[in-house]
């Protein structure tokens, strides 16, 4: 079979039944199977040549191999020349002798492997293993390596228990766990094989400011497939994530920690206790799902299918190994700490640019039970933070008050909010209590609610973390002592009014942050007058308003649009005060 300059032939030495056969590949294109697996991405690239010889076939045939692969890439990877040579010149009985070389990879397997016992005698020589070989191993799950591994294993016993001594050793190490941007450096320590399993003796994981996670102890196993755990994990200030912002990234910025864990049990039930603190340098951003109807709407009504993998999938389902996990459950039981220096954030809606920052404290206390139960309790306490909106091109700060809080009593995704977050501003009342106060009021007690006075406009979060419930409300500041008892009185009058009709209070809400102004029930005729410079604001608000309202979809219909003229009226006397000339 040929194509291409690749040929593969089979030829018997002569027409006798016994007569050995002759294998040859030249130039074979390993990605001629490969992309037969997945054709969007190359599995593994590179060019086999050799030979091989079968002999007896019919009997108990043994073989002997010289093959090469040159240039071996995996998943984008270069791994280097690796040429395979077997010898079965006795029944039984492969004597094996695999290189790789190339890319400054330099690693070599020696010895014999019993197919009657299935016994392994067999010396692996590990000079130089490149990080960034192992990349393409992984399938790109780490990436951005560096530096190689180098060792010496002695491999014996059976395929059911290997027996496996020797140490593997990292040298100036370093790799990025590609899902969260972990970014490792400078790993430097060994691994030894024992009799026992796998040993760390303080094993240090440095991220790339040199802070270290240390691991001691061993996983202790004799036939590498029951395994039992004797480990402690520490670390200072370790930045478990460490990442730029991208468009795809479900989290990204510094999550720094402090741990001290003990790992036990084994691998049908793994137990964990200890403490975690979230370090002060933590600045931490976590996005949360974002729905797209659109998508969902979609979802089943066409569905494309591939019938070149149809036969080759089912293949590999009926022919692949059990891969469920040996592990049945866990108890893990971890007191978590907050510092109050941490600042996490939570982007609440990723196309407008919405999200919350949070400084506080929590004691929380995180477990996992043997039936997969996970569960999370305690209280975060806010002690300052801020929400950002965004609304079209409405952007605002709201500050977040002390004492609000992120309640866990079980499940960690169901976290309950209670989050009040206040924008602070200053707005003259006559329009929100205009038709209470122009019937029998007096020119002097109508001038008086010309006069701009603080009020508070409240974003309060309530409900599951996940999916938040947004409201709105607006208060006096209650802390101002200039405004009198009977404008207070009358705009809080309104105000109690206002939150029975949830329309008309986020109507002024949204004025309140637009405008820095309330609007009247007919905001096109003000019983209280305007002079010439507000309605030329007016008008020109008028002019847009329609526009503001398409843009905001319903969300703030009626709000009148103020275009950057700066000027304002003072009634603090009673009377309309000129300005200076």
């Amino acid at each position: 079979m040929s194509n291409g300059g690749s040929q593969i032939s089979i030829q018997s030495e002569s027409e006798s039944p016994s007569s050995p056969l002759n294998i040859a590949l030249k130039d074979f294109k390993i990605e001629t199977i490969t992309e037969l697996i997945k054709k969007d991405t190359v599995l593994a690239r590179g060019t086999i040549n050799g030979t091989a010889q079968l002999r007896d076939v019919m009997k108990d045939m043994t073989f002997t191999s010289d093959l090469n692969v040159s240039n071996l890439i995996v998943y984008g990877s270069p791994v280097g020349n690796l040429a395979v040579k077997v010898n079965n010149s006795s029944p039984k009985l492969l004597n094996a002798d695999i290189a790789l070389s190339g890319n400054n990879n330099d690693v070599r397997i020696l010895g014999d492997y019993n197919t009657a016992s299935s016994s392994f005698d067999l010396n692996m020589a590990i000079n130089q293993l490149q990080m960034k070989s192992i990349q393409g191993f992984s399938m790109n799950a780490i990436t951005n390596t560096e530096g190689y591994l180098s060792g010496n294993l002695k491999i014996t016993g059976t395929a059911d228990q290997p027996n496996i001594l020797g140490k593997v050793k990292f040298n100036d190490a370093g790799l990025e766990i590609a899902k969260t941007g972990s970014d490792f450096r400078k790993l430097n320590d060994e691994i030894d094989f024992t009799n026992r399993g796998i040993e760390f003796n303080k094993f240090k994981i440095k991220d790339k400011d040199g802070n270290a996670l240390v691991v001691d102890g061993q996983v202790l196993t004799q036939t590498y497939r029951d395994f039992a755990f004797n480990l402690n994990v520490n670390a200072k200030d370790f930045k478990v994530v460490n990442s730029q912002k991208s468009n795809d990234a479900m989290m990204y910025g510094i999550l720094a920690i402090d741990a001290g864990l003990r790992i036990r049990g084994n691998l049908d039930l793994p137990k964990v206790d200890g403490k975690l603190s979230v370090a002060d340098n933590t600045d931490f951003t976590f996005v949360l799902p974002q729905s797209n109807p659109s998508l969902q709407e979609r979802d089943g009504i066409v569905e494309f299918v591939d019938q070149d993998q149809v036969v080759l999938n089912k293949t590999i389902k009926a022919d692949s190994l059990n891969a469920q996990s040996r592990i049945k459950g866990m108890d893990v039981s971890v007191n978590i700490e907050v510092s109050k220096e941490a600042k996490l954030s939570i982007v609440i809606d990723k196309a407008n640019g919405d999200f919350v920052q949070l400084q506080g404290e929590a004691e929380l206390t995180g477990g996992i039970d043997p039936s997969g139960k996970t569960t999370l309790v305690g209280v975060y306490e806010v002690n300052k933070g801020s929400y950002d909106l965004s609304v079209s091109f409405l952007k605002r700060k709201f500050d977040i008050q002390k004492g609000s809080t992120i309640t866990w009593t079980g499940e960690p995704t169901m976290a309950v909010m209670d989050i009040t977050a206040v924008y602070k501003t200053e707005a003259a009342p006559i329009d929100l209590v205009e038709q209470q106060v122009s019937g029998d009021g007096s020119a002097s007690l109508i001038n008086q609610f010309k006069q701009r006075i603080p009020f508070n406009a409240l974003l309060k979060m309530k409900g599951e973390l996940l999916k938040p419930q947004l409201s709105f409300d607006v208060t006096t500041d209650e802390k101002n002592n200039s405004v009198s008892t009977n404008v207070k009185d009358v705009v809080d009058q309104k105000l109690a009014q206002l939150r029975t009709q949830e329309s008309e209070l986020n109507k002024q809400v949204f004025a309140l942050l637009l405008l820095n102004r309330f609007i009247g029930e007919n905001p096109f005729e003000s019983g209280a007058g305007m002079s010439a410079e507000t309605m030329a604001r007016q008008s020109v608000s008028k002019i847009l308003s329609q526009q503001l309202n398409n843009l905001a979809a319903g969300l703030i219909k009626g709000v009148d649009l103020n275009f950057g003229l700066d000027s304002s009226e003072d009634y603090s006397t009673g009377q309309k005060i000129p300005e200076p000339i």
